[in-house]
């Protein structure tokens, strides 16, 4: 016996070893093996040392766990080892086992994998009810499952092992326990009052102010609103939901007693002081329910234990399908990423093809903007010399038509001027009136640039006569000479003193251009 043991326990240390492999398929077969081969016959003779080494590797077995899946299958084949355990012992200390390593461990879980965790936690305790619900919730099973969840996970404190240790998993427990028990109720008055004994010990003995917000808010307040809404709708005559939480959760909160209970543990002296509060509030809360429900005079059965068919643990078969796909998924992987590989290059060429289209087609944006914008300038270019040849028409024309300024003009122009010099004279001082007047060069004529004052005495004191010269200075009326043509006349004595001074200092007869 003593040799079966110790074998048991070398192969429980190799099996955790192989359950923390970094090898995802040695891990899936360490899982089965342990599931279908090893807990079956082994678990009588594991000690609680080697449950302990054994759920070492088994958490960093689910730790490694990856995909939603996968881990909830996992969580379920690990949880169906409570209720499917040889003995109601056997799966008692197995779960023992798992709240000593997961409130151990608690601390240390980060927020990516908390969500599992929790999915594992409700598994073992819907596993765990499942054990009670096959063993008709016998009063001996039910007080040993009960005084494990109360000493490993609500109220570690009177478990010295954890002292220090995160309360997180109790907080757990309080939050989802009546999620885990719906499905196996109803039971009868008396083994509710065994499976709330332990959050009952929580309202009385805990100093924890968020266990017994959890207790509260999670147990006793689902229990009142369940029981209102149940007895309304007695009252109004409604049909109320089979197998609702209405039904199950609502019998026993109009029936347990809550108030009642509720008084004893604040009449109690060793009840925590700062506890009290709560607890009355609770006892009032439940009195009125209570007295609601004797005034109606609607009278509601008493639950009974029903017994519920339990779920069969996933089998070797199933896990084992679970495998091979996840092994043809792996396959499919490997091709894909094959065919990938093949057409790597190809995917190169077209990109670099892409990328040359690109670059061309950018080209060619480019050069039509330069067009665009080169038409746009010499187009406002002819538009502004149209516009000044239009001036100008409008300067050289009488208001009606404009004048051309060709050669047959520019003769008759150049024979008036050298008429007009002979007549008065000007020729005989030995100025030349032979040059013509040039022509502008873009047309234009200059205008007449005014006299000065002394201009004018200048021309006072001469002997020729102002108004020829005038006519030939401005003979076209507001039209004026060419910019090009300059005369030669005769400097005269003047009569007045110092005009001849000023005369060849500035000679009023040369018309400057502007």
């Amino acid at each position: 016996m003593a040799a079966a043991a110790a074998d048991a326990s070398a192969e429980a240390a190799a099996i955790a070893r192989r359950l923390a492999s970094c090898n995802a398929g040695a891990r899936e077969r360490t899982v089965r093996y342990l599931l279908s081969d090893f807990l079956p016959a082994s678990a009588p003779r594991l000690s609680a040392a080697d449950l302990l080494k054994l759920w070492k590797g088994i958490f960093f077995c689910f730790w490694h766990a990856d995909k939603p899946l996968y881990q909830s299958s996992v969580a379920t084949r690990l949880a169906s080892a409570v209720s499917a355990a040889p003995s109601p012992a056997d799966g008692a200390a197995f779960l023992a086992a798992y709240l000593t390593t997961l409130r151990r461990e608690w601390a240390h879980i980060d927020v990516h994998r908390l969500d599992k965790f929790y999915l594992l936690n409700r598994r073992f305790l819907h596993h765990a009810f499942l054990l009670l619900n096959s063993n008709s919730f016998a009063p001996d099973v039910t007080s040993q499952i009960v005084s494990i969840l109360s000493d490993k996970a609500l109220l570690p404190e009177a478990d010295n092992v954890a002292a220090g240790t995160s309360r997180g998993l109790g907080y757990h427990v309080a939050e989802a326990f009546l999620d885990e028990l719906l499905p196996v109720l109803p039971v009868s008055l008396q083994t509710m009052d065994a499976l709330l004994a332990p959050f009952f010990t929580v309202l009385e003995k805990s100093s924890d102010r968020v266990m017994i917000s959890k207790v509260k808010a999670g147990i006793f307040d689902r229990f009142l609103v369940n029981g209102n809404q149940l007895l309304e709708k007695v009252k109004k005559g409604e049909e109320v939901e089979k197998d609702s939480a209405e039904q199950k959760l609502g019998k026993v909160g109009l029936l347990f007693g809550f108030s009642k209970r509720f008084l004893d543990i604040g009449a109690k002296t060793e009840t925590v002081q700062s506890n009290r509060k709560v607890v009355f509030g609770l006892r009032d809360a439940f009195v009125k329910v209570e007295k609601g429900l004797e005034l109606s005079g609607v009278e509601i059965p008493v639950p009974k234990f029903e017994a519920t068919e339990v779920q069969v643990m996933p089998g070797a078969d199933s896990s084992m399908d679970l495998c091979e796909d996840m092994a043809e998924k792996k396959k499919k992987k490997v091709k894909k990423a094959a065919l990938a590989e093949g057409d790597k290059e190809g995917a190169k060429a077209l990109k670099r093809e892409k990328k040359v289209k690109k670059e061309k087609k950018e080209k060619k944006e480019k050069k039509e903007k330069k067009k665009r914008k080169a038409d746009v300038v010499e187009g406002g270019d002819a538009a502004d010399q149209n516009t000044d040849a239009h001036a100008e028409d409008k300067q050289l024309g009488d208001g009606t038509n404009g004048i051309t300024l060709d050669g047959t003009f520019l003769s008759n122009l150049q024979k008036q001027f050298e008429k007009a010099a002979a007549e008065d004279g000007m020729v005989d001082g030995g100025g030349s009136s032979s040059a013509s007047p040039a022509t502008p060069v873009n047309g234009k004529v200059a205008k007449k640039r005014k006299r000065s004052k002394s201009v004018d005495r200048l021309s006072e004191a001469s002997d020729g006569d102002d108004g020829s010269e005038g006519n030939l200075l401005n003979q076209d009326g507001e039209k004026s000479v060419p910019e090009a043509a300059t005369f030669g006349y005769t400097k005269r004595k003047c009569s007045k003193k110092g005009s001849s001074t000023r005369a060849h200092k500035r000679d009023p007869y040369t018309i400057e251009e502007g």
